[in-house]
């Protein structure tokens, strides 16, 4: 359940949002800090967002599979005023079997981590991959995003 926090002021947390989820729905939660909250300013995470799949067990698996699309709004080749930007994207926690990977690639103009299913998993199986997206410049880290991606891994092929 949703609790109170920077990123779920108790203003917008709504406790039957659980009820009506989608199976593909993404809830995602935007930091706002209080007036003279130093250690919520000092947080780099500026979002945390949940989203969900379901995978079959593979019965033949030649090779990876790609699983999510995390879109950014940087630019690949574009520099501002401050100086070149970047993204780099880590999986922090839930890769099971070390099942899945994470790349980075260009697409339209614009950086997207793709995570792919490198191995075979056996149903039935859930983790949640923890998934980071951080921007960067030349005067270092400038925040982060945290994904967490709840995998639920049938026992089935179908």
């Amino acid at each position: 359940m949703l609790s109170k926090s920077k990123y779920f002021p108790e203003q917008v947390v709504d406790h039957s949002l659980v009820a009506r989820l989608q199976r593909s729905d993404t809830i995602r939660c935007i930091k706002t800090c209080q007036p003279n909250d130093v250690a919520c300013v000092l947080d780099p995470t500026h979002s945390v967002s949940h989203t969900f799949i379901s995978l079959p067990t593979f019965r033949e698996f030649t090779g990876p599979e790609e699983i999510v699309f995390l879109r950014t709004t940087v630019p690949a080749y574009g520099t501002y005023h401050l100086g070149s930007y970047d993204v780099k994207f880590d999986i922090l926690e839930g890769n099971v079997e070390n099942a899945f990977d994470i790349m980075k690639r260009v697409e339209s103009g614009m950086y997207v981590g793709v995570v792919r299913q490198v191995k075979p998993l056996i149903g039935p199986l859930s983790t949640v991959l923890k998934l980071s997206m951080r921007n960067l410049s030349n005067q270092g880290d400038s925040g982060q995003n945290i994904i967490n991606v709840h995998v639920y891994v049938s026992e089935f092929w179908f």
